[in-house]
């Protein structure tokens, strides 16, 4: 890998871990779409896959009192079910294939958000629904975070609760995708030498989040962030045309 690549590596992850400790959502939607500018989509996933592990585990620890262990259980047994699933789009589609698949994930969270659909009624099959679709989601684009966020919302947790509840499960997906990928072959060099370069940047994102988040407009950020994800998906269309 180039100077160059290594460089946008570490900028896209800069720049989406900021953007997800003031919102609370966007990092790896962000993260992945960037770094397939640099390298290969399923290398950009792993090192989204990686980085969004560690980052959740610092707050599933100090949270860890605060989750609903029943959902908790139901959502991580139906992601571990849907992970290997995720694994096989992984190693069967094209570096193209899967930009697609990120931007279908893109607008369907932009959709559903611009509209402000919202789940009212929870449930186990939905749990199960939820967690399923997130362990697909997680293995094969890293983006396990939308239909999570509808399960969790539609049981009214505390804000409080919510956190504990959605980092323990993404730790606990995290932990099992990179067992998956480690397994496959899928931390190679470039993968190593690229969380090197990430690893300082995503600590550095957060620190200027945490320093920002409480000096701007929470409501217009996420608008901004909205359009940001557009243009994500805009950028990642035409990568997909041009070849």
């Amino acid at each position: 890998m180039s100077t160059s690549e290594f460089v946008l590596i570490g900028f896209a992850v800069l720049f989406s871990s900021l953007i997800q400790t003031v919102t609370g959502f966007g990092f790896a939607l962000l993260a992945v779409p960037l770094m397939s500018m640099a390298v290969p989509t399923e290398t950009a996933v792993v090192i989204a896959a990686t980085l969004g592990t560690f980052a959740s585990g610092g707050q599933a620890w100090t949270e860890r009192h605060h989750g609903d262990r029943s959902t908790m259980k139901r959502l991580t047994l139906a992601a571990f079910i849907g992970a290997p699933f995720g694994l096989v789009i992984l190693n069967v589609a094209s570096s193209q294939q899967l930009k697609i698949g990120l931007v279908v994930v893109i607008v369907v969270f932009l959709i559903v958000n611009l509209r402000g659909f919202r789940l009212e009624q929870a449930s186990t099959p939905i749990d199960l629904a939820a967690g399923f679709v997130a362990g697909v989601l997680s293995t094969s684009l890293s983006t396990n975070g939308p239909p999570l966020v509808m399960a969790l919302h539609a049981r009214h947790f505390s804000p409080q609760g919510f956190r504990a509840t959605i980092s323990s499960v993404f730790v606990a997906i995290g932990l099992l995708s990179l067992v998956l990928f480690a397994v496959t072959g899928y931390f190679t060099t470039d993968v190593a030498w690229s969380l090197l370069v990430a690893g300082p940047t995503l600590a550095l994102g957060f620190f200027l989040g945490h320093r920002i988040r409480g000096h701007i407009n929470p409501v217009r950020f996420r608008s901004l962030v909205t359009l940001l994800l557009a243009a994500t998906a805009v950028v990642t269309i035409v990568s997909v045309i041009a070849g």
